[in-house]
């Protein structure tokens, strides 16, 4: 076997094992990992585009419905309401479709406000299936 050989199948080799370690990585991420993933993403975002991968598929196909010229102002809308700070998770309840998080945070008035987060798996992979949340009066 000449060197270039040997240099391939070492390269293919390394390959195989990063794709057979990348989803080990995922599977032990847990729920409330993810959902801190996607807050810090979200926070980032500029477009609904930005935190496409991190909703289900229902959710991702509501967004796909929504007309191209509407996209710019729901997602304004979402990230006016999503506008939370000091994000920490009090609670991860397991589901049968994944878990149910209890989350505090502060609105943008600094008032406490305490939220439910649904995250489900589909595949390997945790995504955000829904959020309600409650400001204290």
């Amino acid at each position: 076997m000449t060197k270039w050989h040997r240099a391939v199948s070492l390269i293919a080799a390394l390959c195989a094992a990063v794709a057979l370690l990348t989803p080990l990585a995922a599977q032990t991420k847990t729920a409330s990992q993810f959902y801190m993933d996607y807050r810090t993403a979200f926070d980032k975002a500029t477009k609904i585009d930005d935190v496409l991968p991190y909703m289900s598929k229902q959710r991702a196909d509501q967004v796909a419905a929504t007309p191209a010229d509407e996209r710019a102002k729901m997602f304004e809308m979402i990230k006016m309401m999503g506008a939370l700070t000091e994000v920490k998770i009090l609670k991860e309840a397991k589901t049968p479709e994944g878990a149910t998080l209890t989350v505090e945070a502060l609105d943008p008035d600094k008032k406490k406000t305490t939220g439910t987060v649904k995250v489900i798996k589909e595949g390997d992979a945790w995504k955000l299936d829904g959020e309600s949340w409650k400001s204290s009066s």
